[in-house]
């Protein structure tokens, strides 16, 4: 990993009000290319950071589960979809489904997905850095940006690219 996670801890403690000011206005930004570049910086933050070192996302998020994710789950660990979501999932206030508790039941003590291959769609897509919509998903993005190292890149590197242009 480029940096630690307790050195990402302590960055994101000192920058989180600044990215996520700079997420929220980053719609009314005019910048030719930015998907593409958001999408470079995207990949390059793949190459520097190793998520399964990291899991922070794991450790302290809760991943929402649609009715297929329940399904397919429910069904790999020997359980009916009432049982799994008895036994494991709630109801946030905006009544997304997701685990009840951190970390996720499923991380192992080596940071690794024990249901990898058939995780959560919202797992799948995290950390939402690679999405065509990142700049219009800014309340998701901020919320990720100070959890996630990988968004935590892209979103400080395209502030001082933006801030380098003008």
């Amino acid at each position: 990993m480029y940096q630690s996670l307790q050195a990402f801890k302590r960055e994101i403690k000192i920058n989180a009000k600044e990215y996520i000011r700079f997420l929220h206005g980053l719609p009314n930004r005019k910048s030719k290319g930015i998907a593409s570049t958001i999408y470079s910086l995207h990949q390059e933050a793949y190459k520097k950071i190793d998520c399964g070192q990291c899991a922070n996302c794991c450790k302290v998020m809760r991943p929402t589960y649609n009715r297929a994710d329940i399904d397919r789950i429910a069904k790999h660990v020997g359980m009916t979809s009432q049982e799994y979501c008895d036994k494991y999932l709630g109801q946030d206030p905006t009544r997304d489904i997701m685990n009840r508790k951190s970390p996720c039941h499923f991380l192992d003590k080596n940071n690794r997905c024990t249901i990898y291959e058939i995780r959560p769609l919202s797992c799948r897509r995290f950390p939402n850095t690679q999405r065509k919509d990142f700049i219009s998903c800014k309340s998701l993005n901020s919320l990720n940006v100070q959890y996630c190292p990988i968004t935590y890149h892209v979103v400080k590197n395209l502030k001082r690219k933006l801030d380098d242009e003008g």
